[in-house]
């Protein structure tokens, strides 16, 4: 049995690419594809959004997937302050 995917499981994805500015490829319910940056994750009278720098406001309800765009780099410059 695979791992049912979770509207949490997004947040975590959205609210990370939030913090770290990099960009996410999100599938959409009803079809289409678009990559972009999140500026935030809202909650607005009980609906639960995604805030893109370039789509505007997506509801969560409608994001059929959320990964990252590309994959994270191992580094250790970040740590040592470079």
């Amino acid at each position: 049995m695979g791992h049912l995917v979770g509207a949490c499981d997004f947040v975590d994805v959205l609210e990370e690419a939030a913090v770290l500015k990099s960009a996410v490829s999100i599938d959409l319910r009803h079809g289409g594809h678009f990559e972009d940056h999140v500026r935030d994750v809202v909650t607005e009278e009980g609906q639960d959004y995604a805030v893109f720098a370039a789509h505007g406001r997506v509801r969560l309800h409608d994001i059929a997937s959320a990964t990252r765009a590309r994959p994270v780099e191992p580094s250790y410059s970040g740590k040592l302050g470079q």
